[in-house]
């Protein structure tokens, strides 16, 4: 009798998924950040401080953007008595930006920031999915780009729905597979923060010496 039952568990996640491969929403809860505008408050003793997450975090943490950058980080009030209603960065999270498509595993110093509603939350409910697998599925693998493009073809403004979003098809290696893929990506990340800063640097230190160079023709 278990046996059955077990049977017609998989047999029903099979036929949902389409062709074998399971949903995106099979693995992982995946819900919206908050809408800024419905939670606003102005400065006050009943209101708090929260940084917010915005694509300078994700671009950073993909290594598209210097870390350092002197870009002040965007904060907005809320009520104290509603601080835990929001949903916030943590590790283990993966977030995606419903606009641009791309998708990042939250980094330890982005943790605690309050997710706004143009990012999509995606939480593994098990130990069956790793994140960073999940962020080079998203951005990278030519079967899931495809059902991002087709999801939103013919649309003004090309955004991805949450409904969208726990229906994409999976293609889940065993979970040792699924690390190796990460590690090799997030060395690739890595390397790409570590070019941008040199670059950074490599232009403060020419910005510089042009500054001294005119100073010394200036004398």
């Amino acid at each position: 009798m278990l046996k059955k039952v077990l049977f017609i568990v998989l047999f029903l996640k099979i036929t949902r998924s389409g062709g074998g491969l399971l949903l995106l929403q099979d693995y992982a809860e995946v819900s919206q950040g908050s809408i800024l505008s419905r939670i606003k408050e102005h400065p006050s003793d009943d209101s708090i401080k929260m940084s917010l997450y915005t694509m300078k975090e994700m671009n950073e943490s993909l290594g598209e953007e210097y870390y350092r950058s002197k870009e002040k980080p965007q904060e907005v009030y809320v009520l104290k008595e509603r601080y835990h209603e929001f949903p916030m960065t943590k590790e283990g999270m993966v977030l995606i930006n419903l606009q641009s498509h791309q998708a990042v595993a939250v980094r330890k110093e982005y943790v605690d920031k309050l997710v706004p509603s143009n990012f999509a939350i995606i939480e593994p409910i098990d130990n069956r999915l790793d994140v960073t697998y999940l962020q080079w599925f998203i951005n990278e693998h030519p079967s899931c780009r495809k059902q991002l493009r087709i999801a939103t073809q013919g649309t003004v403004v090309s955004a991805l729905s949450i409904k969208m979003l726990r229906e994409l098809k999976m293609e889940l290696p065993a979970y040792n597979k699924q690390q190796m893929i990460g590690n090799m990506n997030r060395i690739i990340d890595r390397k790409r923060r570590l070019i941008n800063e040199r670059l950074h640097l490599e232009e403060l230190l020419v910005k510089q010496l042009s500054i001294n160079y005119l100073k010394e023709e200036i004398k």
